[in-house]
Parts: C-alpha cells; sequence; structure tokens
C-alpha cells in the first residue's frame, strides 16, 4: 500500500495535483518521449508506485491509506449513499481455465438498456439480502448495503489479468460475499443482456467486483479545490469536494484558464479526462503539465503533483525549484519512466 509522502500540505502556499487516468497505458515509448513529461521528471522525485489510481490519489492528498473510494465515487455520481456502506459492483468479464478464473477486464460499453436490465435482475435476487445495486453511469456500479460487512477487498486495477482466487473478499463475511460472486456468475451465465452482446462481437458481463467499500464519514475532510471532467473520471474529486459541502468545479480547457484565480494555501485536485491515445496525451501536456511546469520552475506554485495510471498506477512530486536546480536540470537526462506494477 502507498504511504503519503511525509510532507504536510499547510508547508505549501499552493499545491496542485494533477489526476491522469489512462496515462501509463500509452507505453513506455510514448510516456518516456513526451517532452513536457521529460520536462517533469527532471524536478520531480522517482516515482512511488500505487495500487491503483485512487490509492495515489490519497497519498497526494495525505488521506490514510485506508480511505474508502467507492463511497465517495458514488457520492461524486450522484448516488444518495446516505449514511450506508457502499462498495464498487463494477461489471467485468471473467474467463475460467482449467485451474482458475481470471478477471479478463471490466466491461466499460455498456449501454442504459443494457446496465438497466442487469441492475434490476440484481436487485430482484438480492432484495432480501439487504443489497441495492446502482447504476448512475451504464458502466458504473455500486452496491449499497443495509449493514456495515466486516469484508476487506482488492482494487478492481490489482485483479485485470490475474486469477481472481487470491483476490477474492475476506473478512469475518468474506465467505457470504464470494457465495454472493457465485451467484452473480451465475445468475448472468446466458443472460439475454450476454447472449446479444455476443452476437454483436462484445464482451459478456460474466460477473462484479466488489472492491473500495467503507461509508462516507469513513472519509476525512479534505481542505481541497477540486477541478473535475464531467466524466466518471472526475466522480472522485466530485464527491470529495460535495463531501466537504463545496461545489466542484467543472474542468476547464486548460490550466492556464485558472491559474489567476488560484489563492494562497490552496491545494487544487484537477481530476482529467482518461487520455485514450497519442492526441489525448500531446493535448494534456500542452494544456496542462507544460503550463504547471512553467508555473512550478517561475514560483507561482509551491508543488506539483501528477497522479497516473493505466498499467498500475503512480505518484509524482515535484517541488519548486530552486535556482541551481532549474540550472542543473538542463544537463540532467532523468528518463521518465513509471514504477513496475505492485502485486
Amino acid at each position: 500500500m502507498l504511504e503519503s509522502p511525509p510532507v504536510a500540505c499547510e508547508a505549501f502556499v499552493f499545491m496542485l495535483t494533477l489526476m491522469v487516468p489512462g496515462l501509463l497505458a500509452q507505453g513506455t515509448a510514448a510516456f518516456a518521449t513526451t517532452p513536457a513529461l521529460a520536462e517533469f521528471a527532471r524536478y520531480a522525485a522517482p516515482p512511488l508506485p500505487a495500487s491503483d489510481l485512487w490509492q495515489g490519489v490519497a497519498a497526494a492528498l495525505m488521506l490514510p491509506a485506508e480511505t474508502p473510494v467507492a463511497p465517495l465515487a458514488a457520492f461524486g455520481a450522484g448516488v444518495d449513499v446516505r449514511d450506508e456502506y457502499v462498495l464498487h459492483a463494477t461489471p467485468v468479464t471473467l474467463i475460467a481455465g482449467h485451474v482458475d478464473v481470471r478477471l479478463e477486464r471490466r466491461v466499460a460499453d455498456l449501454d442504459d438498456d443494457e446496465a438497466a436490465a442487469l441492475i434490476a435482475l440484481l436487485n430482484r435476487h438480492f432484495e432480501a439480502d439487504g443489497l441495492d445495486f446502482i447504476a448512475p453511469r451504464p458502466a458504473s456500479w455500486f452496491v449499497r448495503c443495509s449493514r456495515t460487512p466486516a469484508l476487506a477487498t482488492s482494487s478492481l486495477d490489482t485483479v485485470v489479468g490475474r486469477a481472481i482466487l487470491p483476490f477474492l473478499p475476506t473478512g469475518a463475511d468474506g465467505r457470504i460475499w464470494r457465495r454472493w460472486q457465485n451467484e452473480i456468475q451465475m445468475l448472468l451465465f446466458e443472460h439475454a443482456v450476454n447472449q446479444a452482446r455476443d452476437a454483436r462481437g462484445r464482451a459478456p458481463v460474466s460477473g462484479v467486483w466488489f472492491w473500495g467499500g467503507g461509508q462516507l464519514a469513513d472519509v476525512p475532510r479534505v481542505e481541497a479545490r477540486s477541478f473535475a471532467d464531467e466524466s466518471e473520471a472526475g466522480d472522485v474529486a466530485r464527491g470529495l469536494s460535495r463531501h466537504t459541502g463545496q461545489p466542484a468545479d467543472a474542468l476547464p480547457a486548460s490550466f492556464s484558464a485558472k491559474l489567476a484565480d488560484m489563492q494562497v494555501n490552496t491545494h487544487t485536485l484537477a481530476a482529467l479526462a482518461p487520455i485514450a491515445d497519442e492526441t489525448a496525451l500531446a493535448r494534456f501536456a500542452a494544456a496542462w503539465l507544460e503550463p504547471a511546469i512553467g508555473a512550478l520552475a517561475t514560483g507561482r506554485i509551491d508543488a506539483l503533483q501528477l497522479v497516473a495510471d493505466g498499467h498500475g498506477a503512480a505518484l509524482w512530486r515535484a517541488l519548486r525549484p530552486s535556482r541551481w536546480t532549474r540550472i542543473m536540470s538542463r544537463w540532467q537526462n532523468r528518463a521518465s519512466v513509471a514504477p513496475e506494477r505492485i502485486e
């Protein structure tokens, strides 16, 4: 588990954290050859590996490692989380092998009708168990629980591409949640939605993955200003702001567009749109990273953090460089390389 860097936020006049989903999925070559990332690497400390994007963000915001993400993401997506225990219930494709079952992928291309049909099926089956499945977006599923379970789970990013057995729910209530996961697999097997998806060449929803559970009351309040993309990528940032009673601002087109509004003693979290291809990577570098590095180098901000995922996850931190550091950085050739995925 990633630990928070041992520096208090209060030490900074202004700290900016850029949350960039999908960045590491662009591959080592694209990551290492993007000039803005190479420049950032000259100022940043070596990257710290994280189990998933949320763990990197939690460390960047100085939150405890055990802070639950599901209630925040649900709250940011518009779900009434009340005081209930909330888990991600992410729709996934499971592949059965000779000796194990592997979580192949998250199913991210569901439409509204498909999601509604599957959620209705789950709610009918689990109503007596006190489970309430919700899909604020077709591929973003959560489950509210009428009681708080004694449960430990593994994040989706940790399990994708691996056999699920070592990562199934544990704890005093782990057995019943493992049973429920098996029941869900049987419910979804050959369901009409999956038959139709198979006919169109799309991956089936053959299970759900429970992870990130907790109550909103378990999340410490963070004094941070958030700018969030309107997509799922911004839900956690919106949830954090709403949890502190603040509005979450819409993400501007670029960093410089909001530079004049930044105030002292502020930590700002910008949750950007996922990086899906080289064009999006170039847009991120030009609109956000390059001007942020410039602001860091000239002292307009005091610390710049970058949290990214796509193949594992990582947190980078760069403090405002001294004049000597800026001079020396011109001769440095520190490669911008992500750490290995946490096992």
